[in-house]
């Protein structure tokens, strides 16, 4: 199960990156290089005017300084960006002298997205200072927590939703999930939820992942009773109001050009999962399940289409 609980990780891993900034981000940064380097990585924090010695940790064996920048919503502000990589480089190499063997500008921007201009200063610093040095980026941190032993990473990200968590989901689970979506979308209702299409063939005919269809065979036991909440709903409208939100959800995820597997990630945390807690991430796999085979979300097969 070890690859499964890797992808449905990686979903919460991702979520929670896209929320952090400032403080929050450098003390996630250093919790998983902590947990995957051990005694080899030592975390700082600043001390008074002493300050951090322009280093949010060290790495003894490659003698690495890394720096962490995260900006509000991951959008880099370019000027203060800039005279962030300046002073902490310069900073760096003043303060660690030949121990300062490689520098890490570590970042936390929207889809990885470095300006180019980030990228020359890193690059003309790295020449003049003499010390290799390059941007350290979402990817490489999930790369990191990938790495992690899978206790560890069960510990920091939880685990995958497993068939017999199915059998456990309550109405307080689905409420919970569900009042997520409602606080997101129209009032108004849709029309009526037609009937689903083979889910095999269309996680084939959607491109989805060994792994993406493993979580909707999983998800597709929990239909029924989250068909079965729906109906017990005092309003008649409530599944139309749910289609729609998940609707307009996939459509802004197509819009954004994400790959199948990462829209599938979008679609869970729509539903309130990617959090850890095994309770809330089943039912939410159960929705997303949900809307999916009764073709609200993704792509429905065209009979004889080749994809």
């Amino acid at each position: 199960m070890d690859d499964f609980d890797w992808e449905w990780q990686r979903l919460r891993a991702e979520s929670e990156l896209k929320d952090l900034e400032g403080d929050a981000f450098e003390t996630r940064f250093q919790s998983v290089a902590k947990s995957l380097w051990s005694g080899d990585f030592t975390p700082t924090i600043p001390m008074g005017r002493r300050g951090d010695l322009k280093c949010d940790g060290f790495r003894s064996s490659t003698g690495t300084v890394y720096q962490c920048y995260g900006p509000r919503y991951g959008r880099a502000d370019v000027d203060d960006a800039l005279k962030k990589i300046d002073e902490d480089f310069r900073g760096a190499k003043a303060h660690w002298g030949t121990r300062l063997r490689e520098w890490k500008f570590v970042v936390n921007l929207y889809r990885d997205k470095l300006p180019s201009e980030l990228v020359r200063k890193i690059e003309q610093l790295a020449e003049e200072l003499e010390v290799p040095a390059s941007a350290f980026t979402r990817s490489d941190i999930l790369e990191m927590i990938k790495s992690v032993s899978a206790e560890e990473r069960g510990r920091l990200y939880g685990r995958a939703p497993r068939a017999t968590d199915m059998a456990r989901i309550t109405y307080a689970n689905l409420g919970r999930a569900l009042s997520l979506i409602r606080r997101a979308i129209a009032t108004d209702p849709n029309e009526p939820v037609p009937i689903s299409a083979d889910l095999s063939t269309k996680v084939t005919f959607n491109a989805l992942s060994d792994a993406t269809r493993h979580f909707l065979s999983i998800g597709q036991t929990g239909v029924a009773k989250v068909e079965e909440y729906l109906r017990d709903q005092p309003d008649p409208e409530e599944p139309e109001r749910m289609a729609q939100g998940f609707k307009a959800r996939y459509t802004e995820c197509v819009i954004m050009g994400l790959e199948p597997d990462h829209t599938f990630r979008e679609m869970v945390i729509f539903a309130g999962g990617g959090t850890g807690e095994s309770e809330r991430d089943t039912a939410a796999l159960a929705i997303v399940t949900r809307f999916f085979v009764t073709c609200q979300i993704f792509e429905v097969p065209v009979v004889g289409a080749v994809r």
